[in-house]
């Protein structure tokens, strides 16, 4: 399909032939953003993988995908697009192939990406999620994941299965791979500003930086949204990444109390008020701060069949 600003994506898989889905819909399906209200480091396993403890939510903010039969490859547009890779390396790709069993020449893959990369968020996770979801939908699969799945899934990236198990709040623990879904105790949909600086921060190498001596030693995570709980990630994010000091400050000043998601970069401010997180959002603007308003999701997306006067992203 001659899509406008098509990238061509990675060739199908040598031995895998079309089944003749051209008279399958398209498929949409939004990607949404996480935070990591929490982050606990317990431990670090034989293979060199640390096990965590962390409560995660999902955000209004999100990529957006479409699955178009009739073609194959990836394409790839949105303003935080900008240097991913478009090959068998975009994790988006890799959750398709394993969503579609392998079989990536069924199907063409649009993402719209809207999610900062490489900022403590999830994007690529997310994405790679959402892909697999609807490629398993492509081909009348069930929704899943079975526990095959979340090995498959967990060997893409360590948020895919948090992604993949369609829950708007859960636990997660092991390396990522253990999802207990939970009720949040404020119920109201909170409001999110993210903070995000202008230079990416690599989870590998955060996660290289951590010391034991960091690792948490609070006996549980508190399921209020609205209380500060420790990240053990932030003392080496700002180790790597000493700007985020100056953006502390900022975030303070603007009357907000931030926090880091995940491995960072990223600061948000989380709050019920809605006055008050325009307000904490426009003076970081102001500061030059590139800033987000957001929501956390109360329930996960759920996959929309189009007419094909409808395949927009």
């Amino acid at each position: 399909m001659g899509l406008p600003g098509h990238r061509p994506g990675p060739d199908p898989r040598p031995g895998t032939r079309s089944t003749g889905s051209d008279d399958v819909n398209p498929l949409r399906l939004e990607a949404p953003a996480k935070l990591n209200l929490s982050l606990r480091v317990t431990g670090r396993r034989p293979d060199g993988y640390h096990e965590i403890e962390s409560l995660l939510v999902l955000l209004d903010l999100a990529d957006r995908l479409l699955l178009m039969p009739g073609c194959s490859g990836l394409r790839l547009d949105g303003p935080a697009a900008g240097g991913l890779p478009i090959d068998a390396d975009n994790l988006a790709w890799r959750g398709l192939v394993a969503g579609l069993d392998s079989q990536p020449d069924l199907a063409c893959l649009s993402v719209e990406k809207q999610i900062p990369v490489a900022a403590g968020l999830g994007g690529g996770s997310s994405d790679a999620a959402a892909a697999w979801r609807l490629g398993r939908r492509w081909r009348g699969a069930a929704e899943g994941p079975s526990a095959d799945e979340v090995r498959e899934l967990s060997a893409i990236g360590a948020d895919v299965p948090f992604f993949a198990a369609r829950q708007a709040a859960a636990v997660v623990t092991g390396i990522g791979e253990q999802v207990e879904p939970i009720q949040l105790a404020a119920s109201d949909r909170l409001h999110a500003v993210l903070a995000t600086p202008p230079r990416p921060l690599s989870t590998a190498a955060v996660f290289a930086e951590l010391k034991p001596a960091e690792w948490s030693t609070e006996p549980a995570l508190p399921l209020d949204p609205l209380v500060e709980a420790p990240n053990d990630l932030l003392g080496p994010a700002r180790r790597l990444r000493p700007e985020l000091d100056d953006l502390f400050r900022l975030v303070l000043a603007a009357g907000g109390v931030p926090r880091l998601t995940g491995s960072g970069p990223t600061l948000f401010v989380l709050t019920d008020d809605g006055d008050r997180a325009a307000a904490v959002a426009a003076r970081l603007r102001r500061a030059g701060v590139r800033v987000a308003e957001t929501r956390l999701r109360t329930e996960p997306a759920s996959i929309e069949a189009l007419s094909e006067d409808e395949e927009t992203p």
